[in-house]
């Protein structure tokens, strides 16, 4: 099969290819290895299609890695860049909110009552606390986030 792509649809593929990659790179489950060697080795054939058709002055080599990457210059203010670092933050502040709402609901009710309820009931519980976050989050970020040690913890 041969698929013909103009030099807008090429970039937009290796910026695609890129994101997909930056996302794989965080899977570091046993036999993730595999897989995310496939998203880098198309990116790594994208990339080099792209020096051979005149877009070599996007691409560059990442001496880190020792393969091909697209310019780290235009990363930062690329489309994917942003796409990346709205799907990092939006992950951390959902992640955040629903830790805490699952640790306030374990000190209320205690592991074994919320186990012992429907997914309905538990979300009926959630919803309130989990707004509360929402709203702490959203206005004050971290600043009122305090970690406090047990007695013994030094």
């Amino acid at each position: 099969m041969h698929l013909r792509f103009t030099d807008d649809e090429l970039s937009t593929l290796s910026e695609m290819l890129t994101l997909a990659c930056w996302a794989t790179f965080w899977n570091h489950k046993p036999g993730a290895d595999e897989g995310v060697a496939r998203f880098d080795d198309m990116l790594e054939k994208i990339l080099s299609r792209m020096q051979h058709h005149g877009l070599g002055g996007e691409v560059e080599n990442d001496p880190e890695r020792q393969r091909l990457r697209l310019r780290k210059d235009k990363e930062e203010s690329s489309f994917y860049a942003q796409c990346y670092d709205e799907m990092r933050s939006e992950t951390f502040w959902e992640e955040l909110v629903v830790r805490m709402t699952d640790r306030e609901l374990n000190k209320r009710h205690g592991k074994a009552v919320l186990e012992a309820m429907s997914e309905a009931e538990r979300k009926v519980l959630a919803e309130p606390i989990s707004k509360r976050y929402w709203q702490e989050f959203t206005s004050q970020g971290l600043d009122n986030l305090h970690v406090i040690s047990r007695q013994n913890a030094g």
